[in-house]
């Protein structure tokens, strides 16, 4: 991703979250895709922005997140 320049701390700020905001819904899409029900969490969970539905489904969704991870960070 190319370097921004911001103008203010609250501009990066305000990029990173959009960008993270994104990309939880990305995931969340291609988790959709895939069948496995999920959904977005509320309230800054500290067990993280997504809840799986179903704990049984963990393992794909380790599976899916290391295959995202691989194809776009090298």
């Amino acid at each position: 991703m190319p370097k921004k320049n911001f103008e203010t701390d609250e501009d990066r700020m305000i990029y990173n979250l959009v960008v993270h905001r994104d990309m939880i819904k990305w995931v969340i899409e291609q988790m959709a895709k895939e069948g496995i029900p999920c959904e977005r969490t509320k309230g800054n969970s500290p067990k993280g922005d997504i809840l799986i539905i179903k704990p049984e489904d963990a393992s794909r969704v380790k599976d899916i997140i290391w295959q995202i991870q691989s194809k776009y960070n090298g």
